[in-house]
């Protein structure tokens, strides 16, 4: 999956829950910082993204579905 079709399925997103895309986004932001900043969770964070990155949506969306192999959009 590229950057861009990650964005479209960031707008795809906000359209299905009537929300403006950049609240979307940064409710996303929060949530991918809650999920670095789980202690349990570390180990995975770093094989995903490395050591003390937080990725942005759009990383994280390609990321994760490469991992699960599927296509969202």
């Amino acid at each position: 999956m590229d950057r861009k079709k990650a964005k479209r399925i960031i707008k795809a997103i906000a359209k299905r829950e009537g929300k403006d895309e950049n609240l979307v986004r940064e409710e996303m932001k929060r949530a991918i910082t809650s999920g670095y900043m789980n202690a349990d969770k570390q180990k995975m964070w770093v094989e995903l993204f490395g050591v003390g990155h937080i990725p942005d949506p759009e990383e994280f969306i390609m990321k994760i579905s490469g991992r699960i192999g599927g296509s969202m959009i």
